[in-house]
């Protein structure tokens, strides 16, 4: 049995909130080293604004296996808000679209996956991202409750799924792989608004723990077409520290993971997003529907809504 593992680090150090691009370059050794010390391989969710500014570094992790995916915050590209939900489905692509030629212009090949900063989406974003010849996503946050950022995912699919070309909560009907980072929707925070995620700066290694744990036991005794946890970070930490908390905590939740893999007999693979969602259709290959309404009878698997309700 098949689990898949697949960090990414969301990498805009270049934003006004961090404004530190030489602590940028140092998360992403950092990060990468951790990973490639177990034989793992991470996603690494660019900003446009930065891939010029760090490509040699960007260009030789690539060459190490790890993935470039696109990252949005429109706003460091001029447009009005950083919350990629507000806008409506032209300006989608559009933000898309420009950032996704300077990707190929700086670093000489398009991305394949992508995120949007805060998680903020609307229904029109999968459609785009389809549009522009994207295959996989890893945007939403089920449960995740934010208004204010415009990332509401209360209902939204737990697990790895096709789709939906007009409504972000169902499945179904669009050749996209959308994959949730992973939640504990049983563990509320923030006053019930965001679910425990397996975010590094969140907690520390005994906390992320308990979550890897019940998240593994919950997919392993399951039919699925895609195991997989989904933890992330940002590049404002410097990974490259052994001294570093958060370096540290990474280190134990990759040692949790390895050693709880172990006990339930499974075959860790820590590959990228684009490698699992390879997985996730070589296991659930893409089915054409006749109409929206027929999105409703593919499969779904256990703990991932089929509606919004």
């Amino acid at each position: 049995m098949d689990f898949y593992i697949c960090w990414s680090i969301d990498c805009e150090s270049c934003r006004a909130e961090v404004n530190d691009i030489e602590l940028g370059k140092r998360a992403i050794e950092g990060y990468c080293a951790v990973l490639e010390e177990v034989g793992w391989k991470g996603t690494l969710f660019l900003v446009p604004e930065l891939i010029e500014q760090i490509a040699g570094l960007l260009l030789r992790k690539a060459e190490a296996g790890h993935e470039l995916a696109l990252h949005l915050h429109p706003d460091g590209s001029g447009y009005r808000s950083p919350f990629f939900g507000v806008y409506s489905y032209d300006e989608q692509v559009e933000i898309a679209a420009s950032a996704i030629e300077k990707f190929e212009t700086v670093l000489g090949a398009r991305p394949v996956t992508v995120r949007t900063g805060y998680a903020s989406a609307n229904d029109n974003s999968f459609l785009a991202f389809k549009h522009l010849g994207l295959g996989q996503s890893s945007t939403s946050i089920p449960g995740r409750k934010m208004s204010n950022i415009v990332s509401n995912w209360a209902g939204a699919p737990v697990f790895a799924h096709y789709a939906h070309p007009y409504n972000r909560m169902l499945i179904g009907g669009l050749d996209l792989v959308e994959i949730p980072l992973s939640v504990d929707l049983e563990s509320m925070i923030w006053g019930g608004i965001h679910p425990q995620d397996l975010r590094v700066e969140y907690t520390d290694a005994k906390n992320h723990g308990f979550v890897i744990r019940k998240l593994m036991n919950q997919q392993a005794a399951q039919e699925m077409p895609l195991r997989a946890l989904l933890p992330f970070t940002h590049d404002k930490y410097d990974y490259s520290d052994p001294r570093n908390f958060r370096r540290q905590t990474m280190e134990g939740m990759v040692s949790e993971i390895v050693k709880h893999g172990a006990h339930l007999g499974v075959s860790l693979v820590g590959g990228t997003i684009a490698e699992a969602a390879a997985a996730f259709r070589n296991a659930l290959p893409f089915q054409a529907v006749e109409t929206p309404a027929e999105c409703l009878l593919i499969p779904v698997v256990h703990g991932a809504s089929s509606s919004a309700s």
